[in-house]
């Protein structure tokens, strides 16, 4: 071997070691299912630009509603290509049974230990996923067109709202509408024939059944319906949009939602995806969110402003919010949907 040539071998092992230690990683990147819209627009700023900053990790999110994710991760079972997946809690508890989540360490995912009881559900003693806050659906209805205090959701079978009401189908917010009307009426998640007679009765004052956040704003912004169930995050939006409107727990309580974080089992990114639910269930991530959202956070070291902190749920209206089984209501759905179509929906005048 010649010098020059020993000498261009040395040069070119110097080159690849020098270029080995100063080129850059790629930046890695992480999958998260969650919703659209407005919900979506609020995690890119409180959630997702925060933690990319921090960490260079990238999050490509898949926007869709909680059960269109949930299908999507069980159609990837056997080839997972989502890490993350935001969901109500009934879709949470159906993705784990079907056993395409994983349980959550606290060991490694050290946020947990300040989540409150609520936001932790345990299968066999592993949590299964992360709750990142909480929203109670009660009734919205317009102060200028109900001069009387709506306090009940017997008060929306009052005659004095003659085509003024819209009720929420079972497809919206894991059917509470019509399992809280069942329950008061005597029924459970395994019986809703009491709660499907009793939304019969509203007869005449049924204008609507809607299935999703916008429509009823909408409705109710333009005076076609005074009042209509909804969650409270959305309904404290349509309040700030200028309606005058007002959000009330009615006094038989109400049913209250907890929106979820999960791991896919077999993520491909877990380790980062792990980081990542650490942030977005931690007091920075948390506060913003709900700040931007008007929800109640589930982690105890959150300090919401004394503006949010009005529009959220109280600590005495937190004891008045009702607990529904969520895995029967999973198991009948489908069944309620069904019927709902042929009994309630032919009800309405549009």
């Amino acid at each position: 071997m010649t010098p020059s040539s020993a000498c261009t071998r040395v040069f070119l092992a110097l080159t690849l070691l020098l270029g080995a230690v100063t080129t850059p990683a790629a930046a890695q990147e992480i999958v998260m299912a969650t919703w659209g819209g407005a919900w979506g627009k609020a995690f890119q700023e409180s959630m997702i630009e925060p933690f990319e900053k921090a960490t260079g990790v990238k999050v490509r999110v898949i926007s869709g509603v909680s059960s269109t994710n949930l299908a999507t991760i069980i159609a990837q079972k056997d080839r997972p290509q989502v890490d993350v997946i935001t969901m109500v809690q009934g879709d949470a508890l159906a993705a784990w049974q079907r056993g395409v989540t994983e349980a959550l360490d606290p060991r490694e995912i050290p946020v947990l230990n300040d989540l409150t009881d609520v936001a932790l559900r345990r299968d066999k003693g592993q949590i299964i996923f992360g709750g990142m806050w909480t929203y109670p659906m009660g009734i919205i209805y317009r102060t200028d067109k109900i001069t009387w205090p709506l306090k009940s959701w017997a008060d929306l079978w009052d005659p004095r709202l003659k085509n003024k009401v819209a009720v929420t189908s079972p497809k919206y917010s894991n059917a509470y509408f019509l399992a809280m009307i069942n329950r008061l009426a005597g029924g459970t998640e395994n019986n809703a024939d009491p709660g499907f007679a009793r939304i019969k009765t509203l007869g005449p004052n049924l204008l609507a059944d809607v299935a999703d956040d916008v429509t009823p704003g909408r409705m109710l912004a333009q005076g076609e319906i005074w009042a209509v169930p909804m969650l409270s995050g959305t309904a404290y939006k349509v309040i700030e949009q200028g309606v005058p409107a007002k959000f009330i727990i009615p006094e038989e309580g109400a049913p209250a939602g907890v929106d979820v974080i999960a791991l896919v089992k077999g993520a491909p990114h877990a380790a980062d995806a792990k980081k990542f639910i650490n942030y977005v269930i931690g007091p920075e991530s948390l506060t913003k969110t709900c700040e931007i959202l008007k929800l109640t956070p589930l982690n105890r070291k959150v300090m919401l402003s004394p503006e949010t902190a009005r529009r959220v749920v109280a600590a005495d209206d937190m004891k008045r919010l009702v607990v529904l089984d969520d895995e029967a209501i999973n198991r009948n759905k489908a069944a309620w949907l069904e019927r709902w179509s042929k009994e309630i929906s032919p009800m309405t005048s549009r």
